[in-house]
């Protein structure tokens, strides 16, 4: 049973723009999903749908074979990260990562995950005495404290420079042995998009293009855009 299914799910705004056409795509339990296209192509939509904050103008979404198109976000099991840290301005970084949590967390675990981010020394600091990066580190590790089987990234490392960036994905493999959940990751980047994903979607215009293993994409694009766009 897939972790997350889109079934020709569409999405128009009242404006009329339509972000999302008919999105056919299944997301397996414990894959790592990257989302890739150019701005506007409907990778945040799509995040945006799944976990309930809009509702999509036709289709359903399921969560672990589960009708959830209708349902509240807070009861879907699912976390995100925005582009833009949502802090509170008012909690110090380890209050931020231990908000929201259903059961109690030990300082152990705080300290794990800060270890791993590599904010461990900005523990007892406020959002504003942070750096865009170090919010954006903030915001992450607190999506991983909360353990949700779903993890929804828009652009997770979009405001880390580009050392920083390339040392994340190289650690990436150690944050997904210790924290464990089906995720989907928006990026910009493509070379980002096929070293993140187990597969790799390609969205154009709200339409999804291909989806596939990055080394599948490498071999064999489905078009010119496909292989345009990955040789950027």
């Amino acid at each position: 049973m897939a972790a997350i299914s889109l079934s020709r799910v569409s999405k128009t705004y009242p404006n009329g723009v339509q972000a999302l056409k008919d999105l056919e795509l299944e997301v397996a339990s414990g894959e790592w999903l990257a989302l890739v296209g150019p701005s506007g192509c409907g990778k945040t939509t799509t995040l945006r749908v799944v976990a309930g904050l809009e509702t999509p103008s036709s289709g359903v979404i399921r969560i672990a074979g589960r009708d959830v198109t209708q349902l509240e976000p807070w009861k879907r099991d699912v976390s995100m990260s925005f582009q833009r840290p949502a802090l509170f301005p008012t909690k110090r970084v380890r209050q931020n990562l231990q908000f929201g949590l259903k059961t109690p967390f030990t300082d152990g675990r705080v300290d794990e995950i800060a270890r791993l981010l590599k904010i461990a020394d900005l523990l007892d600091r406020f959002p504003a005495e942070l750096s865009g990066g170090q919010q954006q580190r903030v915001a992450l590790g607190r999506i991983l404290a909360r353990n949700a089987s779903i993890c929804l990234l828009d652009e997770p490392f979009g405001q880390l420079d580009a050392p920083l960036r390339r040392e994340f994905c190289k650690d990436l493999p150690l944050l997904r042995s210790r924290f464990p959940a089906t995720i989907i990751i928006v990026t910009h980047d493509p070379a980002e998009a096929l070293a993140l994903g187990d597969r790799v979607a390609v969205l154009r215009d709200g339409v999804l293009v291909q989806v596939d293993a990055p080394g599948e994409l490498r071999r064999q694009p489905r078009d010119s855009f496909v292989a345009e766009f990955l040789a950027r």
